[in-house]
């Protein structure tokens, strides 16, 4: 069964799946897909999780006792296939194939896939898996839905966001959700109230929040990045440290600006006018002049260069290379700029 993002919460409301496959490069929407299906599995009694990666030297053979064997705590298990970076091996491939044939009771799989393109959707684990599990793709979602996701949300804290509000709030993110879901937080902690009817959030009821944050985030590093500011950017990302900020969402901030620029640099190489580029991607008025500096000083060479040093940086961050994560974060803006 397919389900959309949107889809999977009301399931898992329903009932709890034997495996799950979800595929995506949207981080935020992924990470709360993950959660719910943890969230879910652990209330029905799966309370042993296991996260399995190519990348920390787990031996695929090894997947087969897993699947099959009980615990040694007795407990179920939700266990979990990193497939982000990397495919299934023949081993694997055929552990989960021949699994797909008589799932059991005592687990639940999830697997973990970026995006699912020719090869792995004709593959035979997949499609194998795929006939008895729920496949949710997450997409990004485009910017005119943005505003009636950011209402959505903001009812899960018992919110009302006026539309005009929402279009504010979706237009100040630029599509970026982590800081759309960090501004509704914080609108409901300024707004709160103890009684059960809560405020109607408009429009001069944002900008005073909006117009209130004095912390750094990640679109402020990524812009001073942008804009080759080596100073700031530095300034911010040791902000950003102090904050506590994790660096896989530095990380991905990083990686999402070079791809776009890559994408730009390549369009505009083809002929394509500035003007309509920054409406074709939506780069907003405030940011278009450090964008075409940028694109000025680096080509498509360049970003796709700087990409293959941001995934040394991704190895430091899920353990698969030693080393200072921070210091590196660091050294990659000062050559970078």
């Amino acid at each position: 069964m397919k389900l959309t993002y949107f889809q999977l919460e009301p399931h898992l409301n329903k009932t709890l799946s034997s495996v799950y496959l979800v595929s995506g490069d949207e981080l935020f929407l992924k990470n709360e897909a993950i959660n719910l299906i943890r969230k879910t599995a652990k209330r029905a009694g799966f309370h042993e999780r296991i996260r399995l990666s190519p990348e920390t030297g787990f031996a695929w053979e090894q997947l087969y006792p897993l699947l099959y064997s009980p615990s040694l705590l007795a407990e179920k298990r939700l266990l979990e296939l990193d497939f982000r970076d990397t495919t299934p091996n023949n081993t694997a491939s055929a552990i989960l194939k021949e699994y797909s044939s008589q799932p059991s009771t005592d687990n639940v799989l999830l697997v973990d896939i970026g995006k699912v393109n020719d090869k792995i959707a004709k593959s035979a684990w997949y499609r194998s898996l795929e006939k008895i599990g729920i496949v949710i793709t997450i997409w990004p979602i485009p910017h005119e839905q943005l505003p009636p996701w950011i209402i959505q949300r903001a009812k899960k804290y018992k919110l009302s966001l006026q539309q005009d509000a929402a279009q504010l709030l979706a237009d100040y993110v630029e599509g970026n959700l982590i800081a759309a879901a960090q501004a509704i937080e914080k609108i409901y902690l300024l707004t709160h109230r103890k009684e059960e009817i809560q405020p109607s959030i408009d429009v001069e009821i944002v900008q005073s929040i909006l117009a209130d944050e004095s912390r750094f985030t990640i679109f402020d590093f990524t812009d001073s990045l942008i804009a080759s500011d080596p100073s700031r950017t530095l300034h911010i990302l040791e902000s950003l440290r102090l904050d506590g900020t994790e660096p896989i969402l530095i990380l991905w901030s990083i990686t999402r600006e070079l791809r776009l620029m890559a994408t730009l640099s390549q369009e505009i190489k083809q002929g394509e006018k500035h003007e309509l580029l920054f409406q074709k991607h939506r780069i907003f008025s405030r940011r278009q002049a450090a964008v075409r500096c940028f694109l000025n000083r680096y080509n498509t060479f360049d970003c796709w260069h700087a990409l293959l040093k941001t995934a040394e940086i991704d190895r430091l961050i899920k353990g698969a290379t030693a080393g200072n994560i921070w210091n590196n974060l660091q050294l990659f803006c000062l050559r970078f700029l």
